[in-house]
């Protein structure tokens, strides 16, 4: 039987975006609890960076099975202000790019 801890080169490979906080295996599922980096990011409307946050969200994707079980990814995201003045753009979700 495969163990939490073999998890972190299947599971993980796609999530390096992101700060992995946990994994819980929840019998019929495995939740991999994150968060994005701590790091400014570019607005989409104009690409001023920006890490000035405004709140938190939450986003759940489901990745692939991992023996027999589905995995479920639970990311808390941030929802940041967009600095330039003038953008029409005033706040926005981050995204893990190849993720959300």
């Amino acid at each position: 039987m495969l163990k939490i801890g073999d998890l972190t080169g299947v599971v993980f490979a796609g999530l390096s975006a992101l700060v992995i906080q946990g994994v819980n295996d929840e019998d019929h599922l495995i939740r991999v609890l994150a968060r994005t980096r701590d790091e400014p990011v570019p607005c989409p409307m104009c690409g001023t960076l920006t890490g000035r946050v405004h709140g938190y969200g939450s986003r759940t994707v489901t990745d692939v099975p991992v023996d027999g079980r589905q995995v479920v990814v639970s990311v808390h995201v941030r929802r940041l202000l967009c600095p330039a003045w003038g953008c029409p753009r005033q706040t926005f979700r981050e995204q893990a790019p190849g993720l959300l």
